[in-house]
């Protein structure tokens, strides 16, 4: 990445601690009030920053922009290391699950301890793992990976549904138990995407 001016990094950092408050990023009019410029300026700022690589930006997304290194931007805070990762929505039939399309924005969290490979999110939808403290519109961090253990956690594409489950065997058949009592195991075929490895909650909303 090449070296940002003064202006350029200001800019990324508020950018970079948007998101991480409010788990998505400021519009060019959020970014243009909080430094008192006209909102052309941070365009070109912003344009600047797409340009040397320090930002993406998905114009396909009303608040599409991410700090970025490749695979996930890493952010040091203090002592705290950030990652911004994609958070994906629903998934079109016959779409791939990662295509650009299913992105609905970036998330920015704390990078997990001790934990390598490439992540991403989701939000939860129902009331199906209640029991394991997960609760609909939580934003759930995702290690993607296409195996788990007993016992785990795991994003699993069921048709062409995204689902969140605890991933069991029985007599080595694998199938997907829910969290509540008032859902039965799912014992058709799945693929796993994922297993969980944290969770943001926006308390604005609960």
């Amino acid at each position: 990445m090449k070296k940002l001016t003064k202006n350029q990094q200001r800019t990324a950092d508020f950018i970079s601690r948007y998101i991480k408050e409010h788990l998505y990023s400021p519009t060019y009019k959020e970014i243009a009030e909080h430094f008192k410029v006209n909102v052309n300026a941070i365009q070109q700022t912003v344009a600047a920053l797409v340009k040397k690589g320090a930002l993406e930006r998905n114009e396909r997304i009303a608040r599409g922009l991410r700090v970025k290194q490749v695979p996930n931007a890493e952010l040091l805070h203090g002592s705290v290391k950030m990652i911004t990762i994609p958070l994906y929505g629903n998934v079109a039939a016959g779409e791939p699950v990662f295509a650009d399309n299913n992105i609905e924005g970036y998330i920015t969290v704390d990078k997990p301890r001790r934990l390598s490979g490439e992540m991403f999110a989701v939000t939860v939808r129902g009331d199906s793992m209640t029991d394991k403290k997960i609760i609909e519109r939580d934003k759930l961090i995702i290690r993607k990976q296409s195996t788990a253990n007993d016992g785990e956690i795991v994003v699993a594409l069921l048709d062409d549904e995204v689902t969140v489950k605890i991933f069991k065997k029985n007599n080595g058949k694998p199938y997907l138990q829910p969290a509540n009592n008032k859902y039965d195991p799912i014992r058709r075929p799945f693929k796993i995407l994922g297993i969980v490895v944290g969770l943001t909650r926006d308390y604005t909303e609960v």
